[in-house]
């Protein structure tokens, strides 16, 4: 059996939590949008981080938290499991994550507040150490599959 990093265990519990958190915000979108409204601005101080798309996307947003529970569900497994495939999807979303917080900079730049830039720079430094631990030897080589030898005839 293969050893599962102290790291990986933590991130497989994070993406627990997280299902039980999109499953919550399911609720408020559909039983109570202000409640909802409330929650995404205290999570977005001065417009930085991503109250401004979640509540662009009106009456979609009860299936979207429905859909990123389960995705996060999947991911929560995967990493419990060791499967390669949760490593790479969430490389890609940090990846993905930089590249968005990129187009965050201008309205950024446009309402300067002490808890706007220290929430984005906290963002940057979490996704950079993500993709710097997730790209380490001994946690690429916990997510390689043990592949039996190819029997030739």
């Amino acid at each position: 059996m293969k050893a599962r990093p102290i790291g990986v265990t933590i991130f497989a519990g994070l993406f627990a939590l997280n299902v039980v958190f999109y499953v919550v915000l399911a609720v408020l979108a559909a039983f109570n949008h202000s409640a909802l409204v409330a929650v995404l601005h205290a999570l977005s101080p001065s417009g930085a981080g991503p109250e401004a798309i979640h509540t662009a996307m009106g009456h979609f947003q009860p299936f979207y938290y429905a859909a990123m529970a389960v995705i996060t569900g999947a991911l929560a497994v995967g990493f419990w499991r060791l499967r390669n495939w949760a490593r790479i999807i969430v490389l890609g979303m940090i990846e993905l994550s930089l590249l968005l917080m990129v187009a965050e900079i201008r309205p950024l730049l446009t309402t300067l507040t002490a808890g706007a830039i220290a929430l984005t720079l906290v963002r940057v430094a979490l996704s950079v150490l993500g993709l710097w631990y997730f790209f380490r030897r001994p946690v690429r080589n916990a997510f390689r599959r043990n592949l039996a030898p190819a029997t030739g005839v």
